[in-house]
């Protein structure tokens, strides 16, 4: 070794030997490999299972304001903090079984109807309006249709693109 970086041939010789080494432990490697994914793919889809079966047994509440319902902006940042608190409360789970789903909707007599869909183990969050002059009342048996949004003549967004 000269200085501080080695010669050349003792660069060769070193990756020589780790190749070696290599091809000599090839089965070893090629295992590693494999069992790496086997345990990446079962953890993948035990993760997927986990989303269907919270998807499965989400929690509705069914919100209804007063006709003088006219909240202040602390208090829907304040109620905005508590949705956002679904996703901790409800534990470890996946993306999109974590999610809150607000639905609006105007019901009888004109008057607006709120409904807060979530995982089933952040239920007591949900239950908690947060908003003076709102009613949380048991959801009615949902229907057996299944709506579907459309958008006439307008292609979908890219993932992750912008408006």
């Amino acid at each position: 070794m000269t200085g501080i970086l080695p010669r050349t041939s003792e660069v060769w010789h070193w990756l020589w030997v780790l190749v070696e080494a290599g091809l000599a432990h090839l089965w070893w490697i090629a295992l590693a490999a494999l069992v790496a994914v086997v345990v990446w793919v079962a953890a993948a889809v035990w993760w997927r299972r986990q989303a269907v079966r919270e998807l499965a047994g989400r929690t509705r509440v069914e919100l209804v304001p007063a006709a003088t319902f006219d909240p202040e902006l602390t208090e829907v940042g304040r109620v905005a903090g508590r949705l956002a608190s679904v996703r901790s409360a409800s534990g470890t789970l996946p993306r999109r079984a974590a999610a809150v789903r607000i639905r609006v909707a105007a019901g009888e007599e004109g008057r607006l109807h709120y409904w807060w869909e979530g995982p089933e183990r952040s239920a007591g969050v949900l239950r908690q309006s947060g908003y003076r002059r709102v009613e949380v009342v048991a959801p009615r048996t949902r229907s057996e249709r299944r709506w579907r949004i459309r958008f006439a003549d307008a292609a979908p967004l890219k993932r992750g693109g912008s408006w």
